[in-house]
């Protein structure tokens, strides 16, 4: 049965992942996709059960309040990923992979990431009673949605006959964290790249019980990211006649 997990792992995996998901998270998704390959449940199907378990993993960080249950909440927020990465393995196993379901995995994902910084807003107000914490989660939240609005915006037929960018294919691939150059921009970039793929980090700021450290830096990225993107849009779109 390993040798045949394995085998599904090689053939199931993306070409390009970074080493948190390629390394921990899909090796045991590939035990999954092994127990489902040959059954009827779609890829579709197992992307809303990972929402489902990010839900409960969200409402155990905001309801258990303890060290451990941060723990414990850290652990199903995992789970979840785990399950995100075996409908896109389940889909290549099963050639089941679809524009559309690239774009519901997308989607989700950001709910699920839109959840975890709400949650961890609201667990550091619970605990701390400052409403500095409040204030903080509702601007990344609004942050984050305006950079998925504009990401979405950007990848647009409209948008890019207009900006003469290229096609954006609607399957999302998890880059590698490394730099593409040591420019300052870059490392800037692969920072960012980090801080938001939460899951390859989360498990050491729950062990460490610094959650307002995630709350910062995650909220901090995706600022950053919007201010970029608003940049991008700007010079693009916001010049003048010649």
């Amino acid at each position: 049965m390993l040798i045949q997990v394995a085998a599904l792992y090689r053939a199931s995996k993306k070409k390009r992942d970074n080493l948190w998901t390629e390394w921990v998270s899909r090796p045991p998704a590939a035990l999954l996709v092994y127990w489902l390959q040959h059954t009827a449940i779609t890829p579709n199907q197992i992307s809303f059960v990972a929402i489902l378990v990010a839900a409960i993993g969200v409402g155990l960080l905001v309801g258990w309040t303890t060290w451990i249950g941060l723990i414990v909440a850290a652990l199903v927020l995992q789970l979840a990923y785990v399950i995100d990465c075996v409908d896109g393995q389940l889909a290549r196993i099963k050639q089941m992979t679809s524009p559309v379901g690239a774009l519901l995995d997308f989607m989700l994902d950001e709910v699920k990431a839109f959840l975890v910084l709400g949650g961890a807003a609201v667990r550091l107000w619970r605990l701390q009673h400052d409403d500095k914490f409040l204030l903080i989660g509702i601007v990344g939240l609004c942050a984050a949605a305006s950079g998925i609005t504009l990401t979405t915006f950007m990848r647009r037929d409209e948008y890019l006959a207009a900006t003469g960018g290229k096609a954006v294919l609607p399957a999302t691939e998890r880059a590698d964290f490394l730099p593409r150059s040591f420019s300052p921009i870059a490392l800037m970039e692969s920072a960012g790249r980090l801080v938001l793929h939460y899951p390859s980090w989360f498990l050491l700021v729950a062990f460490s019980n610094r959650l307002e450290i995630f709350l910062y830096a995650y909220v901090g990225a995706h600022l950053l990211y919007l201010a970029r993107a608003s940049l991008t849009v700007l010079m693009k779109l916001g010049r003048g006649p010649k």
